[in-house]
């Protein structure tokens, strides 16, 4: 009897990274259709990872991207630029990560940070992408390393900024 795959998809979107297991890829190999596998760092700072709560470690992305790979899978790896609190250095940290991972085989996969009404970061201001992050971000869209609508992200976060108050 064969056995017809299905397509796990794609949202939500991502898997953390701290739970991404031989164990769990085995399953998603053998009885899905997928052929990548998107999991959030956020961010490549362990002072903003530790801060936001996230539960994860940028040992534990690397170590995610590494398994993925093993698996034969493409990682999409995901980061949120404008963080709360983000410093020039946390950003650096995030280029240093972003570009170790692209040099394994990932696309990155960008996003502005955007308050969301109910969460516990609602109030705080919208994200914005330096030119730096823009400059690299473009370089690595040229390579067919990125994808994202982090631009699209601003501009709704700014409106809805505006247009509440």
């Amino acid at each position: 009897m064969e056995i017809e795959l299905i397509y796990f998809g794609s949202f939500p979107s991502e898997v953390r990274p701290e739970n991404v297991s031989t164990e769990a890829l085995t399953l998603v190999t053998r009885y899905t259709a997928n052929d990548n596998i998107v999991f959030g760092a956020q961010t490549g700072s362990p002072r903003l990872l530790k801060e936001l709560r996230r539960g994860h470690t940028v040992e534990d992305v690397y170590r995610a991207m590494e398994l993925i790979l093993q698996a034969g899978l493409k990682p999409i790896v995901d980061f949120i630029f404008g963080l709360p609190g983000e410093t020039e250095e946390d950003q650096r940290s995030s280029l240093q990560l972003i570009e170790d991972l692209a040099a394994m085989g990932a696309t990155i996969h960008s996003h502005t940070f955007m308050p969301l009404p109910g969460t516990p970061l609602a109030d705080a201001p919208p994200g914005r992408v330096t030119p730096k992050v823009e400059s690299i971000l473009g370089r690595l869209s040229k390579d067919g390393l990125h994808i994202g609508q982090w631009r699209k992200q601003e501009e709704l976060a700014l409106w809805r900024k505006c247009s509440t108050g």
